[in-house]
């Protein structure tokens, strides 16, 4: 399975779904937000003080909001009825997750005037608030093992247990591909005593796990391809996004000297994610975004989309259209156009890009396909003008074996970013891919290495904070400045953002391989 955000959210390979935006939230919780970043939803530590007087019937407390309820027992003290409402607002504490508040609210209901009226309700509910104890080797694995994105779920798992355990205890459980599947397997993780979870993959799952992870003090390493992370809240984010993808791309670009760039995207969540990452990096690069166009992925008819990208509309280009009006049945063959762009990215998955490459030569669009291409041949075709030779480049989606013989010619000398580079790669990465092999009897993806070496990593830093005498929090702590010198995918490193950052792998088309880029 390639990347393509193959893992997206399992996104436009049938995935996960979509992820709302991740705020980076402090010690307040964390936030979901629209795509507009109006909060929509955010769990905090104990109640926000009341806007106003408490005007609510004291007598009825089950009736009561957490505002309310905080509002009156700073009026109240210990005075009836403070037990019943302290038990009330422990209640809802525990069940939004605040486990250290609800046992705050709990132990102000002994001190109360009504202690005796609520004490063996208080008693059940301090029973249930008994935290675990903390296993200092058991990371909980959050990963979708059954319903539609089990086989997903199976390949991370794979991966994940070729890593180098370090003596980590994974304990594997199933969110079965859903938010709430996701969040209740954070409640088992904190219930089993696990130090800390790696995973959700899915996007949806991410938001959720992190959330629940937060509340409950455990430091969470995300799966799942996007941004969005908070050291102080203890999420980390392990895998890569179309976004990081896209910003390589463009730095690629500048190291490469292509000043002129440009992008032609499907028209889905992913593509609009890796379309706007890279025309934000190559602008801020000073590189000079000369074309954006899209196209339907899910439509048979590439050619209204690209020939509007490519300026091939008679309507809107009077010199095609006047061609076309003396240059009989050939004129769309004879056509020379202008390409304003030196470097031509598509971030989709190999066999759609293939196809997207296949028609530019047949629009006399000029791509790189050799080192050193014959001007003169090139200039006699255009009429006697010199055509703008394209780089065409891909993402992760376009590593698959079968791209050299799906695009032809017109993929060959094409470059592809990606976080690993398979068995091209060095030995760490080799090693991976053969064991991989091995173990399931297909080949390894990109997302497969990044859970391997996102493992690798976790169980790496677990090892360093066994003897902690508060492992979750020294745990949280290593992760926010842990380093991988050596993986699948290269060095990496977890930035001041949370985030795991590592430099991109450049392929190149040669012949029926993929090969490392010089």
């Amino acid at each position: 399975m390639t990347r393509a955000r193959a893992l997206g959210a399992l996104g436009a390979l049938g995935a996960l779904g979509a992820l709302g935006a991740c705020a980076h939230p402090g010690a307040a919780g964390w936030q979901e937000r629209d795509s507009h970043g109006a909060v929509r939803h955010e769990t905090r530590s104990s109640p926000p003080p009341s806007a106003g007087p408490v005007t609510a019937d004291l007598a009825h407390p089950d009736a009561l909001t957490a505002e309310q309820l905080g509002a009156a027992l700073a009026t109240l003290g210990d005075s009836a009825p403070a037990g019943r409402l302290a038990l009330r607002a422990a209640r809802l504490a525990h069940h939004r997750g605040d486990d250290a508040e609800a046992r705050a609210l709990l132990a102000r209901t002994a001190t109360a005037a009504d202690a005796t009226a609520v004490a063996t309700a208080a008693a059940a509910l301090g029973r249930e608030l008994v935290a675990p104890p903390v296993s200092p080797s058991m990371i909980a694995v959050l990963l979708p093992l059954s319903g539609r994105f089990a086989a997903i779920g199976s390949e991370l798992r794979a991966a994940i247990e070729l890593a180098p355990h370090e003596g980590t205890s994974w304990l594997f459980l199933d969110t079965h591909g859903e938010p709430d599947g996701a969040a209740a397997a954070v409640e088992q993780a904190s219930a089993r005593g696990a130090i800390g979870i790696l995973g959700p993959a899915g996007t949806r799952e991410a938001i959720a796990a992190a959330r629940a992870a937060s509340l409950r003090g455990l430091p969470i390493a995300l799966l799942a391809p996007d941004d969005g992370a908070s050291p102080a809240a203890g999420v980390f984010r392990l895998a890569s996004s179309p976004g990081d993808e896209a910003r390589a791309v463009a730095r690629m670009a500048l190291a490469d000297n292509f000043p002129t760039v440009a992008v032609f995207a499907p028209r889905d969540d992913v593509g609009q994610e890796a379309a706007d990452a890279f025309v934000a990096e190559a602008t801020t690069l000073g590189l000079a975004v000369t074309g954006q166009g899209t196209y339907d992925p899910t439509g048979g008819d590439l050619e209204p989309d690209l020939k509007k990208f490519l300026n091939l509309v008679p309507a809107t280009n009077p010199r095609l259209a006047g061609h076309l009006a003396h240059g009989g049945k050939k004129a769309w063959s004879t056509f020379s156009p202008d390409i304003p762009y030196s470097l031509l990215y598509i971030p989709d998955r190999y066999d759609r890009a293939a196809l997207v490459a296949a028609f530019l030569p047949y629009y006399n669009v000029e791509l790189r396909t050799t080192e050193f291409p014959d001007l003169r041949i090139l200039q006699r075709k255009h009429g006697g003008h010199m055509p703008q030779v394209v780089q065409l480049v891909g993402g992760a989606g376009w590593h698959h074996p079968s791209l050299p013989i799906r695009g032809g010619d017109a993929v060959q000398g094409a470059l592809i970013v990606d976080t690993w580079a398979a068995e091209q790669g060095a030995d760490a990465a080799q090693q991976f891919a053969a064991a991989f092999q091995g173990r399931t009897g297909r080949a390894a993806s990109s997302v497969a290495a990044e859970a391997y070496d996102a493992a690798t990593l976790v169980a790496q830093v677990r090892a360093t904070i066994a003897m902690a005498p508060d492992p979750r929090g020294a745990l949280r702590a290593a992760l926010a400045h842990a380093r991988l010198d050596d993986g699948a995918c290269g060095p990496a490193a977890i930035g001041v953002d949370g985030e795991l950052g590592r430099e991109a792998t450049v392929l190149e088309v040669q012949g029926s391989d993929l090969v490392v880029a010089p």
